[in-house]
């Protein structure tokens, strides 16, 4: 429910709307026909705002004068007894209406500059049940105000919406300038949150990119466990082959036992084990790699190229050095079996 309803002509709409907003500024809810919404019917719309409002202000210009509307608003509005009234220009008003007080406004400045002013917002106070308003517009009129006389103000009126906004008259009296930087620190407080808000985001954003690594980090590793768990195998088959040999021969071992680890050389399994360990390298390395080249690089680039040297790099070159260690030393028990094979055969060969 609004506090005023406006009656006025449209053709004087300007400064109808500078006197809401001025009247908005001393938190008086207003209400004219240009807050109709799309749909509503006009007619039903005013007469449920005038009978809901606690008071008609009528604007009387030469145009609203004639009009009808504009009459029976303010007619309903004398009837009511919350009938208020000023003039926009001078004009000749209805014979009925020519005994409620009506003063004259200034057509130019600033409407609570308007000597008038106070006196039609007093009116208003008394009809809206807000009597200090008259005081407050006379001493937010005069910038100068003493604080005593907004202390006043605010003991005589304690219960009025504007006591905070007098509050901030009174100290702004009593410490010049302190509006202006409380003014001041509010913006800097703003510029801060808006600030942290902004480092919130890409704290965010880092987070997802930091678990977005370790995802990838955790299939490497995974991926290198799996690697681990074939050599391992390779391993055993490797040992139970040499065993079986070493059997056959009569005890003769194909290898000494400081050969190696235990790789399967001799096998398509080694190379691929190897050749898979180069391949995770070269693909975790690359993308990191590029950046870097390319300038495009931070230091979470050099980290992951720091992990994945470490992590896959050296791990794959020494299973590459092992696996060429142990392929020499297999070529090398093979060429001593064989010759041990001859041996023996020109052995049998002269016994018989």
């Amino acid at each position: 429910m609004a506090d005023v309803f406006i009656s006025y002509a449209r053709s004087d709409r300007p400064r109808c709307t500078l006197i809401r907003d001025a009247l908005a500024a001393l938190r008086i809810d207003v209400w004219f026909d240009a807050g109709i919404a799309p749909g509503h019917v006009f007619d039903r719309e005013i007469e449920h705002q005038i009978a809901e409002s606690k008071v008609v202000l009528v604007l009387w210009s030469q145009t609203s004068a004639a009009s009808d509307w504009v009459r029976a608003e303010a007619r309903v509005g004398r009837e009511a007894g919350k009938l208020a009234a000023a003039f926009l220009e001078p004009c000749e008003l209805p014979l009925e209406f020519r005994s409620v007080q009506t003063e004259l406004l200034a057509a130019e400045g600033l409407v609570e500059a308007d000597p008038v002013w106070p006196g039609l917002v007093r009116r208003i106070g008394e009809l809206v049940g807000r009597p200090g308003l008259a005081e407050f517009a006379r001493l937010a009129a005069d910038p100068p105000a003493p604080p005593e006389a907004w202390r006043r103000w605010i003991e005589r009126h304690p219960a009025d919406p504007l006591v905070d906004m007098a509050v901030e008259r009174m100290v702004e009296g009593a410490v010049p300038g302190l509006r202006a930087e409380l003014a001041a620190e509010r913006a800097r407080r703003a510029a801060a949150e808006a600030e942290l808000a902004d480092h919130v985001e890409a704290s965010r954003a880092q987070s997802g990119e930091l678990a977005t690594a370790a995802r990838d980090l955790a299939r490497a590793r995974r991926e290198r466990d799996e690697a681990e768990r074939a050599r391992s195998d390779a391993d055993g088959e490797l040992a139970a082959m040499r065993e079986s040999l070493a059997q056959r021969r009569g005890g003769l071992p194909l290898m000494s036992a400081d050969v190696g680890s235990g790789i399967v050389l001799d096998q398509r399994l080694a190379i691929y084990v190897s050749v898979l360990m180069w391949a995770m390298s070269i693909w975790f390395l690359s993308s990191s790699i590029g950046r870097l080249s390319g300038s495009r690089g931070g230091l979470d680039d050099v980290f992951w190229l720091i992990i994945g040297v470490i992590a896959l790099v050296i791990p794959s070159a020494i299973v590459t050095v092992v696996i060429l260690i142990k392929r020499r030393a297999l070529a090398a028990a093979a060429a001593a079996a064989k010759a041990t094979s001859a041996a023996d055969a020109r052995v049998e060969g002269a016994g018989s």
